[in-house]
């Protein structure tokens, strides 16, 4: 039963882009959203019952063909990621209706949509190289499609253009990953890899995994590969936003840990070492760029860049502790980077939603335009207050339990024989610590800039909550508060799957009382997250209680708010985003490197006489120095190259002259 659901996914979310062809109509973009939203429930729950049981199944669909079986197969590692696939599409699926109109273009962009679930949802159950290539690059093709939605709006093309350019440079370093791997094993199917592979060099196995690493994390977006998803995920539509970054980069997550716990086993401790750095390093500088952004949905993405080296550190410091026959330790840490990876799918789909819904009725993603939306938008003002206590990694909500158990593994890098690893290990919980600190700094910005005051532009002071789509995040708000709730029963199942993956036996002593969890089979700490949910709730109660008591019995009066003495409070008055961020800004100046220019209406240095304006712009360092040396040298080989592809049809002729002639010289030689 539990393999058969994802099945029906995919047969509904067919169904789901035949529909959508005809989305030029209003109900059929109804239908066809609603009908991929039961392809979500579908997959959800087939992944999470493959989870929580810790087995799968495999099938061979055909055999007699030039590359060989295609197998598919669902164990419980891709069942956390079918799992969030099937969430994160439940609630796009009851987001869509009211967040898109009825046009040619909707019919399109749904019909890719569902495309890029069946592709997803393909390389999750994918059980060979081959099937899982082709899944993986229309995934990424079809992605791109999303993005280019608003095709014509300035800097759509530039922003879907690096995305598949990165991608495809990703693409060719895991062609080569399993070119290599196949080769050395003799095999294309992932079950006879994983048998094989322990048997390998070393060297070629470590070439196989560094190129696993990069290739898969052009997609899941580490520094410095990182610079599309600042650039893609303002452009595309909030859904598809939401899509990119709740699932799309997990997909880069899943690639690693297929390779480095599944089809290569593990290796030396210096694979985990290089994993957990790059993600420290990725958490650290996504956050520091999302402190000082003002474009919302920019924020947000150098947040998922932030989450995302979360979870590859966790994932590292994992594999250091396997490599050092700390096997429970390692064990625990994957349960903490999946756990992540399910509340970071979550809360940032949420956002990503939310976003959108401020945009529409602003008409704006400017942080500093901004103020006063909780009076307009009640709604979405809670939805997204529980989205921001997430990602903030604030209690009692999900990112707050997942960041604990993450720092409760790192944290113990004092059991690694070797000191400087242990070290390594404890400086990059350091390194994540900063950046969960800045995290809470950013959202403290975003939400009460945006949220709190008063409006600083006509357009936030017109915003209407009217109309909105209100479903889909409202679920996943719920999901939010499940998943930290309800965390005992979270772990138990994860801990299933790192058994499956690792061979670890969590369950016995990971929890104390059903509701205490202890990270490790360790004595290092114990946590609740049921127990300090219902404490914190308690203690939120008793001011509300003494309102609805004292109310009542009290005298209304109103009385001028003291302002210190100014006669009239304006909303230009207020503090801005962009001075909240100015200290981090200063504090980290020699990254920034920010362009500052301040003008003045008269050569009055002290701008006595009139308004002083200031803005600065952030330098992209890693396209500066990284990228674009690159691009200009891709661009010289093509001024060498142009006069090759001259126009001129009888030189084309000769090409193909030469190029028959010189392969019929080979075959004579081959056959002399």
């Amino acid at each position: 039963m539990m393999t058969l659901l994802p099945a029906g996914a995919a047969c509904i979310w067919a169904v789901a882009a035949l529909i959508a062809v005809f989305a030029a109509a209003r109900a059929a973009l109804i239908a066809s959203a609603l009908v991929s939203a039961l392809g979500g429930a579908l997959a959800a729950a087939g992944g999470t019952l493959v989870a929580i049981q810790g087995t799968g199944a495999a099938w061979i669909l055909s055999s007699d063909n030039p590359v060989g079986a295609v197998t598919l197969r669902l164990d419980p590692l891709a069942g956390v990621f079918v799992a969030l696939l099937g969430l994160v599409a439940l609630a796009i699926g009851l987001f869509a209706p009211r967040y898109h109109t009825p046009s040619r273009g909707s019919a399109v962009y749904l019909f890719v949509y569902n495309l890029v679930l069946l592709a997803s949802l393909g390389l999750l159950v994918a059980g060979n190289a081959t099937f899982f290539l082709v899944a993986w690059e229309s995934m990424t093709l079809f992605s791109y499609l999303l993005i280019l939605r608003h095709h014509g709006d300035p800097g759509v093309a530039k922003a879907a253009f690096l995305f598949l350019a990165l991608g495809e440079v990703g693409f060719a370093m895991i062609i080569a990953a399993f070119a290599i791997l196949a080769v050395q094993t003799g095999t294309l199917d992932f079950a006879t890899m994983a048998s094989r592979s322990h048997a390998l060099p070393l060297a070629w196995r470590s070439t196989v995994f560094v190129l696993a690493l990069f290739g898969f994390g052009f997609k899941a977006g580490v520094v410095p590969l990182h610079i599309w998803l600042p650039e893609a995920h303002p452009l595309a539509p909030a859904d598809g936003s939401g899509f990119l970054s709740g699932l799309v980069i997990k997909l880069g997550v899943y690639g690693i840990l297929l390779f480095a716990f599944e089809l290569l086993g593990g290796g030396p401790a210096w694979w985990g070492v290089l994993t957990m750095g790059i993600g420290a390093f990725t958490a650290v500088i996504g956050v520091l760029y999302a402190v000082i952004e003002r474009d919302f949905k920019r924020l947000l993405a150098y947040h998922s860049i932030e989450n995302i080296g979360i979870i590859v550190t966790a994932a590292g410091a994992a594999m250091i502790f396997i490599s050092y026959a700390q096997g429970a330790l390692g064990a625990f840490l994957l349960l903490a980077a999946l756990y992540h990876v399910l509340n970071h799918g979550t809360y940032k789909t949420l956002l990503f939603m939310e976003a959108g819904v401020i945009e529409h009725t602003t008409g704006s993603r400017d942080l500093d335009e901004m103020g006063g939306l909780i009076h307009r938008l009640k709604v979405t003002t809670v939805i997204s207050l529980i989205g921001t206590l997430g990602i903030a990694g604030l209690p009692p909500l999900n990112g707050f339990v997942s960041e604990w158990l993450v720092f409760q593994g790192l944290f113990q890098g004092f059991r690694i024989e070797q000191p400087l690893v242990g070290a390594l290990i404890v400086l990059a919980g350091a390194a994540l610590a900063l950046s969960g600190g800045l995290a809470i700094m950013a959202f403290a910005h975003a939400f009460g800039i945006a949220f709190l005051g008063m409006p600083r532009s006509a357009g936030v002071a017109c915003a209407k909550e009217k109309g909105q789509p209100v479903i889909g995040p409202g679920l996943l708000a719920v999901a939010c508060i499940a998943l930290s709730i309800g965390a005992p029963a979270v772990v138990l199942g994860l801990a299933r799957v790192a058994h499956s993956v690792t061979g670890v036996e969590l369950q016995p002593n990971l929890l104390i009382g059903d509701l205490t969890i202890l990270p490790g089979h360790t004595n290092f700490s114990s946590f609740s997250p049921t127990y300090l949910a219902v404490f914190l709730f308690c203690i939120a109660a008793v001011p509300v209680l003494i309102y609805l008591t004292a109310r009542p019995l009290a005298r209304t009066r109103i009385v001028p708010v003291w302002d210190g003495g100014i006669l009239a409070f304006k909303p230009s008055m207020q503090y801005t985003g962009t001075a909240f961020a100015n200290p981090v800004r200063v504090t980290f100046d020699a990254l920034y490197q920010p362009h500052v220019h301040v003008e003045r209406a008269s050569d009055d240095p002290a701008g006595r006489s009139g308004p002083v304006h200031y803005r600065f712009r952030v330098l992209p360092l890693f396209y500066l120095y990284l990228y674009k040396p690159v691009i200009r040298g891709v661009e010289r080989l093509a001024e060498f190259a142009r006069p090759i592809q001259s126009g001129d049809v009888n030189l084309y002729l000769l090409y193909i002259f030469v190029v028959v002639i010189a392969a019929y010289l080979i075959h004579m030689i081959e056959t002399s």
